[in-house]
């Protein structure tokens, strides 16, 4: 009996390990009655699946990936308590620590990165050898450190390298600002990312940012540079304390000292000689830049639909060939124009109407002007021609600004005229609340009669001094003007 169950039993025990049979045979007789065989397929199957779910069900939530970011979907494994390693190098003579730290890349994914560091010499200044437990005393501050973010998961700190951050910052922030503001931050964002680069943001400090400052200063960068600079930073930090990339923004370094350099601007004779010199379109740009004082960018977008018969409104500005908000909210306004600055504007809208272009002033193919261009093609060359010095169209506004102080025009119509915010009167500011146009009709008539007075005058004068040789050289232009044209 005895032996016909040995016999039975064989079978069963011959589908467990080697290891397996060893004890089972030595155990006691009620041990041999383990689980029974199942001779059922689908049984079978069903008890299978039963149990990957059971084991699925007990793994605890610890366990589960706490690292996933979205974005890519690929993801690391879960943080773990370390205790670094440290090693001497190939040729015994440096202790290494390693150890593993995570940073989000420029999708936002965190990333284990292994680390590796110079402890100390493997020997002493005496001689003697640096033990291995030396350089664990010194790699355990590095582990403390990693290990607390891992231990505290509430308080777990977020971190990435300056290069990944400003990627973020870029598409979450920096896009919600105007073309022009993006094309310099873009700039200065080029100079930062060579200087930290790969750094984490958390060892970036007030002295990483004071020697940058202090390079840029020594290299001859305009102080206004510098700041505008240490602006975008400041932005970037904040960004990153909202977003929990550092613990706390930086403080302000020592900047240089902005140093306040004269504008340049034109005086009422200069003015009539520019437009006295020039005919057509450009006498109409001319007098529209004196008489309102419009920026560059609100010009080179204004539309046909934008002038009314004593009027213009400001409702765009265009800057590299893209529309845009203007500068201030202030900038949205409507300017009372002259009868002599109406009649030029019709002039050049009947002509721009019959080349079926929306746009007061535009290139040959209908697009807005390109003010950088436009400044050096045209203008540079009658204040050359004039003997005068070089200067933008940002002295135009300059010269408007002082002739309306001149003619006694109210502070506040100056400001509405002007597009500025604050007229630094607290009174005017915060209480001014109504809109005399009475007194903008008044001051675009006392401009355009003044400038009307200084063409005249300048026109008198076009046979002697550079005026006649600019004229000339005017005329072929507007003659290849002409020929573009057609």
């Amino acid at each position: 009996m005895n032996f016909d169950l040995s016999v039975e039993t064989i079978p069963v025990e011959l589908e467990k390990t080697p290891q397996a049979i060893l004890p089972s045979l030595s155990a006691s007789p009620a041990s041999k009655q383990g689980p029974r065989r199942n001779f059922f397929p689908k049984a079978r199957q069903s008890t299978a699946k039963s149990k990957s779910k059971a084991d699925v069900a007990t793994l605890s939530a610890a366990a589960t990936d706490s690292t996933a970011r979205k974005g890519i979907g690929t993801t690391v494994s879960r943080r773990r308590f370390q205790r670094g390693t440290v090693y001497l190098n190939p040729t015994k003579t440096q202790w290494i620590g390693s150890y593993s730290e995570y940073a989000l890349d420029g999708h936002g994914v965190e990333r284990r990165k292994r680390i590796r560091i110079v402890l100390s010499p493997s020997r002493k200044e005496d001689g003697t050898p640096v033990r291995k437990n030396e350089a664990k005393n010194l790699l355990q501050p590095y582990i403390n450190r990693v290990n607390q973010q891992s231990s505290f998961p509430s308080r777990e700190r977020k971190t990435a390298t300056f290069e990944g951050f400003a990627k973020i910052w870029e598409e979450d922030y920096l896009i919600l600002s105007k073309p022009s503001t993006q094309s310099s931050v873009r700039t200065q964002l080029r100079t930062l990312k060579a200087e930290f680069g790969t750094k984490e943001m958390r060892t970036i400090d007030a002295g990483d940012v004071q020697r940058l400052i202090s390079r840029l200063t020594r290299e001859g960068r305009e102080p206004k540079t510098i700041r505008n600079m240490w602006g975008t930073i400041s932005l970037i930090w904040q960004a990153a304390l909202a977003q929990k990339f550092v613990d706390s923004t930086l403080p302000k370094p020592k900047l240089p000292k902005a140093v306040r350099k004269r504008p340049r601007f034109f005086r009422l004779a200069d003015v009539g000689k520019i437009i006295a010199s020039v005919t057509g379109s450009q006498r109409c740009l001319y007098w529209l830049l004196a008489e309102t004082g419009i920026r560059a960018g609100e010009l080179a977008g204004l539309r046909i639909q934008d002038v009314a018969l004593d009027s213009i409104t400001i409702e765009q500005s265009v800057w590299g060939g893209k529309e845009q908000a203007p500068k201030t909210q202030n900038s949205v306004r409507k300017i009372a124009i002259s009868p002599q600055l109406a009649e030029l504007l019709w002039k050049q809208i009947g002509l721009q109407k019959a080349l079926g272009h929306s746009f007061v002033f535009t290139v040959s193919t209908g697009s807005p002007l390109d003010i950088n261009v436009e400044r050096s093609r045209r203008l540079a060359p009658i204040l050359e021609a004039l003997e005068m010095t070089k200067a933008g169209y940002h002295a135009f506004r300059h010269f408007n600004v002082s002739i309306m102080d001149s003619l006694r025009v109210p502070l506040k119509t100056i400001q509405e005229r002007i597009g500025h915010a604050l007229t630094g009167s607290f009174t005017l500011d915060v209480y001014g609340h109504t809109l005399d146009w009475k007194a903008n009709e008044d001051a675009a008539k006392g401009l355009g009669n003044e400038i009307a007075k200084a063409v005249t005058e300048a026109g008198n004068n076009l046979d002697s001094g550079p005026l006649t040789a600019h004229k000339v050289k005017g005329s072929q232009t507007r003659n290849l003007e002409a020929l573009d044209r057609t």
